[in-house]
């Protein structure tokens, strides 16, 4: 009801097109992509780099966005959370999953003696959690308040 209001047109127009809300973020992804392209989640680099390494990576590129606009913050929250950020589980977001790439980082730091053992799924959903928890605080902050410490996620995922 939302989107057909804010977007001027019938409830019934916006579901002739769009089956799923779904649907319509992936529709306004893909017109966006170009622009916001450097937000998308690094999941190949990370792999290549694999382990600590990739997992560095992914924090980096979190940390990298802190002090950005507020439509990259959404694009970033949106892509963090593209695995479990609705209720349905018919449809899933375009893209590859955040989720998956980090708890492979996990296992091969583990495997490599990078880090402790411990639940590499439990980590990855608090992760994750972290990311977008804090990518809320910065979408809701005034603009000299988007701050974090730089390592502050590598620091987490360390441990």
């Amino acid at each position: 009801d939302a989107i057909s209001i804010e977007s001027a047109c019938s409830h019934g127009l916006v579901y002739h097109y769009f089956e799923k809300k779904e649907d319509i973020f992936n529709g306004l992804f893909e017109l966006q992509r170009e622009d916001y392209n450097e937000t998308i989640f690094p999941r190949n680099a990370a792999l290549e780099a694999g382990g600590l390494g990739g997992l560095k990576l992914i924090c980096d590129h979190y940390e990298k966005f802190y002090g950005a606009d507020k439509i990259r913050l959404y694009f970033l929250k949106t892509n963090a959370s593209r695995d479990y950020m609705t209720y349905t589980s018919v449809k899933t977001l375009n893209g590859e999953s955040p989720f998956k790439t980090l708890v492979t980082l996990l296992k091969q730091a583990i495997e490599a003696g990078e880090i402790l053992e411990c639940d590499v799924e439990a980590k990855a959903r608090l992760f994750l959690d972290l990311v977008t928890g804090t990518l809320t605080r910065l979408i809701s902050a005034k603009e000299k308040e988007r701050e974090i410490k730089s390592g502050a996620l590598y620091e987490f995922i360390r441990k």
